[in-house]
């Protein structure tokens, strides 16, 4: 995905002018809490760094609480939340205080982070270099990046695990999974690209005191997670959508006890629509394996950074910056999309493969009390994800049974 070979200036100063210009407006807007963007549809203008904030910021503090209280509450915090994040951060977070304010520390490096991966990803564009802008800086990525959200740490050391052997690759992903929980369910996923060795479970074991310590603080984690249809992606997050359309539409109050049965629905749609795409678009779905195959690196960052997205489609009701682990993927699409398909089907999965990013930025009201926020697109995300995941979920189970068909064999 990352190849520093394939930089090169030559024709993309403007470009990389008009880029720099805007990112550097963004952070201008976003450090001095300006109005140029605040309050609308890039991001919250509440607070900087209003999600690492809520965590607990030192161990003296730590030291007020159980363990296993499920409302404690950090001193920075400003909107009245309870911290839901394993403990560790608060372990991390005392090691920054050496050194000044743990929140804007941790903050600042993720932001450096991105913008220093995502200019890398820009320097080697050399066709779609907005559609890539757009997507690196898209609404919900500039969420996560304003309120400081740590989805921004699990992504890079998930792809660093991605793209690592033995000991590091091991290492990073039990490390995730302390830091969340969810990491941990792509673990198997990583058998079909024969990362499991002696020296990679000798990496992972060392992290295991931090996973189970972090399982332990489970029910503590899940209960004070806020969950909408709004403004989030996710089966659950489609389900309350659908039961908020009947009671606006066809003015039909769902009882709460009932949610679960549309949760089913949401799925049993989700796996019919996914069979009638595979009918419908076999050879497609094959020709971009085909495509993505003659680099084994790229299609297995493909491939299982649609799998940690899917995983968590389905398991949790995400906000709309989790979407970030779909990044890789969209990426290596766009990589591999030129000339793989003839006018009209290259758009239309040009659409569908970056809707999840690009759907945010469509205005879709006129309303003058709602259009800062851009209520409409932002209501229904779930939808657009909801879709759009069918294409890479797709894609990843013909992976995985033309490589668990390969298995047998051999």
């Amino acid at each position: 995905m990352i190849n520093i070979d394939r930089i090169k200036l030559n024709g993309k100063i403007i470009n990389i002018i008009i880029s720099t210009s805007l990112i550097g407006l963004l952070l201008f807007d976003l450090f001095t809490q300006g109005n140029i963007f605040k309050d609308n549809f890039f991001y919250s203008g509440k607070a900087l760094f209003s999600d690492l904030i809520v965590i607990i910021p030192n161990l003296e503090e730590l030291a007020k609480w159980d363990l296993f209280d499920s409302e404690k509450k950090s001193s920075t915090e400003l909107f009245n939340r309870y911290m839901n994040y394993p403990v560790i951060w608060v372990y991390i977070f005392h090691f920054f205080s050496w050194f000044g304010n743990p929140a804007n520390i941790l903050g600042i490096l993720q932001l450096f982070l991105y913008i220093l991966f995502s200019k890398i990803i820009l320097l080697q564009t050399n066709k779609y270099f907005y559609i890539y802008l757009f997507i690196l800086f898209s609404p919900p990525i500039l969420l996560m990046l304003e309120r400081g959200n740590m989805d921004s740490t699990i992504f890079f050391l998930l792809l660093l695990s991605f793209i690592s052997n033995n000991y590091i690759s091991g290492f990073l992903i039990g490390l995730a999974a302390s830091l969340k929980v969810y990491p941990i369910f792509i673990l198997p996923f990583y058998f079909f690209f024969q990362k499991f060795n002696k020296s990679f479970f000798i990496g992972f074991i060392l992290t295991l005191p931090l996973i189970f310590w972090t399982f332990l603080q489970l029910n503590t984690l899940i209960g004070q997670t806020p969950i909408s249809f709004s403004t989030s992606f996710g089966v659950y997050s489609f389900a309350l959508l659908s039961i908020k359309a009947l009671k606006e539409i066809f003015f039909i109050d769902i009882e709460t006890n009932y949610i679960f049965y549309f949760y089913l629905i949401s799925i049993f749609m989700f796996f019919t629509f996914s069979i009638i795409f595979n009918y419908f678009f076999k050879k497609d779905i094959n020709k971009i394996l085909s495509a993505m195959g003659d680099n084994k690196q790229n299609l297995m960052i493909f491939i299982l950074s649609s799998t940690i997205t899917i995983i968590i489609f389905f398991v949790f009701s995400n906000w709309a910056y989790r979407i970030i682990f779909l990044l890789p993927a969209t990426i290596i699409y766009l990589n591999n999309s030129k000339n793989l398909f003839s006018y009209p089907k290259n758009i239309f999965f040009l659409l569908m493969i970056t809707a999840p990013f690009f759907f945010p930025w469509i205005i879709t009201t006129t309303d003058k009390s709602l259009v800062l926020f851009n209520f409409h697109a932002w209501a229904f995300y779930s939808l657009s994800v909801y879709f759009s995941l069918i294409i890479y979920f797709v894609i990843s189970v013909n992976f995985y049974l033309k490589s668990f068909t390969s298995l047998k064999k051999s």
